[in-house]
């Protein structure tokens, strides 16, 4: 992730239920002020939504979780990052899901996150990774950070 100081915007938020309307709409509303970009407001919006919820679901209780939105001073590129520290089993999970749909075409990888979600329709629908892919136009990945923390990173152009 880049420095803060070579960002246009980088905020930093505690990730709460109560908090996501209001982060969600201030990526959208500040990328369409900033740049004159509704379309890049909207993908921003999806991205911040999904990356929000998973963080919320899947942290440990008690632990330092943080929402980072990094835009850079050109409306050329969009990077948003979740770090938690989700319980372990989550975040094996995690990198298994990323590292599979990273191979797929994305409306391929969403599509069959979609089936596998009605196939079993009592266990959490986990499609949220994949609709941030696609309708975000992002690519994902997961880093681990120095304290056992780990980062998923969305990262794409406008």
């Amino acid at each position: 992730m880049s420095a803060p100081n070579e960002q246009m915007i980088y905020m930093r938020f505690r990730p709460a239920w109560t908090y996501i309307d209001a982060i969600r709409e201030f990526g959208r509303a500040f990328c369409a002020t900033a740049f004159g970009q509704t379309e890049m407001g909207d993908r921003v919006q999806v991205v911040i939504q999904e990356a929000l919820e998973n963080v919320v679901k899947y942290s440990l209780d008690g632990t330092n979780s943080e929402l980072t939105i990094s835009i850079g001073p050109e409306p050329t590129q969009i990077e948003i990052a979740v770090t938690s520290r989700p319980d372990p089993a989550h975040a094996d999970y995690l990198r298994r899901e990323i590292e599979s749909i990273r191979g797929a075409d994305p409306e391929e990888a969403y599509l069959a996150a979609f089936q596998r979600a009605a196939e079993n329709p009592e266990a959490a629908s986990r499609l949220g990774l994949a609709r941030m892919r696609l309708e975000g136009r992002v690519e994902l990945s997961v880093a681990d950070a120095s304290d056992g923390r780990i980062s998923v990173i969305a990262r794409g152009s406008a």
